[in-house]
């Protein structure tokens, strides 16, 4: 496929995103970071992503000042993705430095932060849903789309984090396979409302296929019959791959 224009907000929208989705996890099923051997990776991890996709927001504006112009219009997208953003950062940042320097950290910190993550979920699909310049995305799919596809690749990359450990709880296994069922459905929903507007249906075919392939990694590794160094890395692979390939082609029809 050939690079989107969107491609900047695509980066913003998918890094930021997956680290939302896997706050939203560790504050449902992870504790204070003691059994972890690097307690402080995980919120590392996903302050390094949301940063990355943040500068991807600069690169969509083209001028570090239109930045500062956007955020001095609390009535903006981007200004709302940036309050969002900043709030997530900051207990992101929290979370590592307890991590870092005593090797627990409040629940209290990991949710706030998964409340934060999910506002920025919420706002980066609702953006798109308000672009009513665009039939495309002017949809109520394209919240669950965002929403769904953050969670799926949260948790992947939660459990990655965390290690063999994370496919022996029943209760995550389950989890996963919700969100990732929620995942396939949203693109199945997304998939039939581009369909109708003429768009080709094909790649989020294949995107269907990723993510019920890495929740079916998922479920083999709770079950035992993948190794325990493969199961989670390929859940993670496969469910990014589809969630992935589903965005780019939401993009795809931008018109901006």
């Amino acid at each position: 496929m050939a690079l989107i224009t969107e491609f900047p907000l695509f980066a913003f929208t998918t890094l930021g995103g997956m680290a939302a989705g896997a706050y939203a996890a560790a504050a449902c099923f992870a504790d204070d970071g003691r059994e972890a051997k690097r307690p402080w990776l995980f919120p590392l991890v996903c302050l390094a992503l949301l940063g990355v996709g943040l500068l991807g927001v600069l690169g969509h504006l083209g001028r570090p000042e239109r930045f500062l112009l956007a955020m001095s219009n609390p009535a903006s997208m981007i200004a709302e993705e940036a309050y969002w953003s900043i709030a997530f950062g900051v207990l992101m940042l929290v979370d590592f430095v307890l991590l870092l320097r005593r090797g627990a950290s409040p629940r209290a910190v990991r949710v706030a932060a998964a409340v934060a993550a999910l506002g920025l979920m919420g706002v980066m699909g609702w953006a798109y849903f308000t672009s009513y310049g665009n039939p495309a995305w002017a949809t109520w799919q394209t919240l669950p789309l965002f929403v769904a596809g953050d969670l799926a690749m949260g948790a992947a990359l939660w459990a990655l984090l965390r290690g063999e450990g994370a496919y022996r709880s029943g209760a995550f296994a389950a989890a996963f396979a919700v969100v990732g069922a929620l995942s396939i459905a949203s693109i199945a929903l997304v998939t039939a409302h581009f369909a109708s507007l003429g768009y080709d249906a094909l790649p989020f075919a294949a995107a269907v296929v990723l993510v019920a392939a890495g929740v079916a990694s998922c479920l083999l590794a709770w079950k035992g019959k993948l190794p325990a160094a493969v199961g989670p890395a390929a859940a993670f692979a496969l469910v990014l791959a589809g969630v992935v390939t589903a965005r780019y082609v939401f993009y795809a029809a931008s018109i901006l």
